[in-house]
């Protein structure tokens, strides 16, 4: 009863969205990370992934208006519905396979598998938008890294939960051991489709009461306005300033999640996920709570101390990452490294894999916290909630798009693993620029009276500081 009585709370409202997405895309992380056997082929699964974020892109920069007309427990409820889909598509590849990750996909499987990830591309959108409004607009100023790093320490338990369980029934089964079996596809179609479910408890916009005792306000929109004031959003100088650091943050993703987890067995590769996504939650918490909504400092400061946390990781994590490529590439046995066959050969890439982890999270965190300092508008940071998920899951898009058509083994133009990392690299450190720019001219210590500002004002300001 008592979780009833304060759903009109800000921060029940981020604990809801949280649990959503633990059920929803926690549980499709999770499925992609544990030893499977499906899809076998490579090339199905960036076909998939290429499906997956071009239609996530187009519909993130639709949904965050969407969301303003609809509300977030509209697009949740719908959005969760995907990922069930996603998980019926790898279970129908499983059982067309008779469990043999060799055998070959039908291409009725394979169309089908395609299809899910182009829907939940959709599906995706609409959640990550209405995500994007409550993570954003429900917190004070003094809150938004804290709201933000809550969220993503319960979304990414949802990864971590079902990396554990698969790892631990793999285990047993050798090196090249899978988790996957009838039953455990059946609980993660259960999982994600309970989502939508839960969604139910999300409440409008205009009823949520903010832990200073204000309301949030949602002014009447209309569908026209919303579609003009999105395509302002590729005018707005601080959506242009932060376009390449939206960008980036999901272009890593076809690298770790493809060549670097190709370097381990089955087993090994579950365990060192339950790691990634535990350090995603820890790396969420402290750099949002403890350095981006450390009160003792101005905001300012606080943004400046998170764009030198980005540098240093930067440099640190990817420095050690190049090491791992040079002596991978140098080494022929350096592939299929197995934890319980050699401990040692995997503690360096295992350590090396949390701090992908933590790195995503810090990334993550700080992006969002830099677009949530310059509005405490409910409309506002919606749409720049979906323009943020919109060109993010562009770039990833593109990203799976030239390993699943373009650079592929059949046309014999394949990307090494070395040519990958740096193509990962090369935008994250162009990215630290843009984030630092960003700060110097739109971060300000309060948001109350830089939210009267127009766009016009915005961009004479930009241009007289430029």
């Amino acid at each position: 009863m008592g979780l009833f009585n304060t759903l009109n709370k800000a921060r029940t409202q981020v604990y809801v969205i949280a649990v959503v997405c633990f059920l929803c895309p926690g549980m499709f992380n999770a499925l992609n990370s544990l030893p499977t056997s499906g899809p076998s082929a490579q090339n199905v699964k960036d076909r998939q992934n290429a499906a997956l974020y071009l239609c996530f892109a187009i519909m993130g920069l639709l949904a965050g208006g969407l969301n303003n007309i609809l509300g977030p427990r509209i697009l949740a409820s719908v959005g969760g519905t995907g990922y069930a889909i996603y998980a019926a598509a790898q279970y129908n590849i499983f059982k067309k396979q008779g469990g043999d990750s060799r055998a070959e996909i039908p291409d009725s499987a394979n169309a089908f598998s395609i299809f899910s990830g182009a829907y939940i591309g959709l599906c995706a959108g609409l959640l990550w938008a209405a995500q994007g409004q409550i993570c954003l607009t429900y917190p004070t100023e003094s809150q938004k890294g804290t709201f933000f790093a809550t969220f993503w320490v319960i979304f990414n338990l949802g990864a971590v939960l079902g990396n554990t369980v698969g790892t631990i029934l793999a285990w047993s089964a050798g090196p090249n051991g899978y988790a996957m079996n009838d039953a455990m596809y059946l609980v993660f179609i259960i999982l994600m489709a309970s989502g939508s479910v839960v969604a139910m408890l999300i409440q409008p916009p205009g009823t949520i009461i903010r832990e200073d005792q204000t309301q949030v306000e949602t002014p009447p929109t209309n569908v026209l306005r919303e579609f003009v004031e999105i395509l302002k959003l590729f005018s707005n100088p601080a959506m242009l300033t932060i376009l390449i650091p939206c960008m980036s943050s999901g272009w890593y993703y076809t690298y770790e999640f493809g060549p670097f987890g190709d370097f381990f067995t089955g087993r090994s590769a579950g365990l060192k996920a339950i790691f990634y996504w535990l350090a995603q939650a820890a790396g969420a918490w402290v750099l949002g709570k403890m350095f981006l909504d450390n009160t003792k400092y101005p905001r300012t400061t606080r943004a400046w101390t998170g764009c030198l946390i980005m540098v240093i990781s930067t440099f640190a994590f990817f420095g050690g990452g190049a090491a791992f490529q040079y002596v991978s590439s140098n080494d022929s046995s350096f592939t299929k490294i197995d934890a319980g066959e050699n401990f040692g050969r995997f503690v360096g890439p295992w350590l090396l894999y949390i701090c992908y982890g933590l790195y995503d999270a810090f990334f993550q965190t700080y992006v969002n916290y830099l677009i949530g300092a310059i509005s405490n508008d409910s409309e506002t940071l919606s749409r720049y909630a979906g323009f943020y998920k919109g060109t993010q899951s562009a770039a990833g898009g593109i990203s799976w798009a030239l390993n699943g058509f373009a650079f592929t083994k059949e046309k014999g133009n394949a990307l090494s693993s070395t040519t990958q990392f740096w193509v990962m690299v090369i935008p994250c450190i162009v990215s630290l620029f843009f984030m630092a720019l960003y700060t110097k001219f739109f971060v300000k210590d309060t948001t109350e009276k830089e939210a009267e500002k127009t766009d016009l004002e915005f961009e004479s300001e930009y241009l007289q500081a430029v």
